[in-house]
């Protein structure tokens, strides 16, 4: 079994954008997800597309998520319930997975790199050998980073408990109430990254000028 796949979560609303954050374009006319999706592909790490709940879906959506599958020749799949945040795409792309160990990224860090995500893997044998089933980035305010972390397939079974009680409750769990519930390996952000770039995401039209900008001034 291969030891590593990861889940590329898309499900959000994006509010602040309009909506569809991971189909927003960038200076090289990619998508802001192909930027993730890419850089998985060169590691050879399989991965599944979690997008919004069907219920969300138009001719658009179908057209965009078809050209992801097209391009990219991995699974895509969809929330199992509409608007109730991360830990429901994460569910919905651990039980396509068959890996050990499950990778979780955003769509809309568009500054992850081959080097930070090889940083994060690196921590996986120690996080074997010690018996931790996540191991997130943790900033010096404690701040974590859980969708930029790795996860054991088999916290499953704790994710599944939890979206039961969203079934039940109606209410969105945090992700902070899945982490409570595990037994996590905080790594500081700056052994995987010093400068903090990794962990800058695009929430606003400003957020996404400012990565266009800052790619441009790299390639020059």
């Amino acid at each position: 079994m291969v030891m590593i796949s990861a889940i590329i979560l898309s499900g959000g609303n994006a509010t602040r954008m309009g909506g569809e954050k991971p189909f927003r374009k960038l200076n090289n006319n990619n998508y802001l997800i192909e930027n993730i999706a890419n850089v998985l592909i060169e590691m050879n790490i399989p991965f599944t597309i979690v997008f919004k709940h069907l219920n969300n879906l138009d001719s658009e959506n179908i057209q965009k998520q078809h050209y992801m599958f097209e391009k990219y020749r991995q699974t895509i799949t969809w929330d199992i319930l509409n608007d109730k945040g991360p830990i429901i795409g994460i569910l919905s792309g651990m039980r396509i997975l068959n890996t050990e160990w499950v990778m979780v990224l955003p769509c809309d860090m568009p500054l992850i790199n081959k080097i930070s995500i090889d940083k994060l893997l690196n921590y996986i044998p120690i996080a074997d050998s010690e018996k931790y089933d996540c191991i997130i980035p943790k900033h010096e305010n404690g701040y974590i980073e859980p969708l930029f972390s790795i996860y054991k397939k088999s916290s499953i079974n704790i994710l599944e408990e939890l979206v039961k009680q969203v079934i039940k409750d109606g209410r969105t769990i945090p992700i902070r109430s899945f982490i409570d519930e595990l037994n996590p390996l905080y790594v500081p952000v700056d052994e995987i990254d010093h400068t903090k770039k990794t962990f800058v995401n695009v929430n606003t039209h400003d957020d996404l000028k400012a990565i266009i900008k800052h790619k441009n001034g790299n390639k020059k």
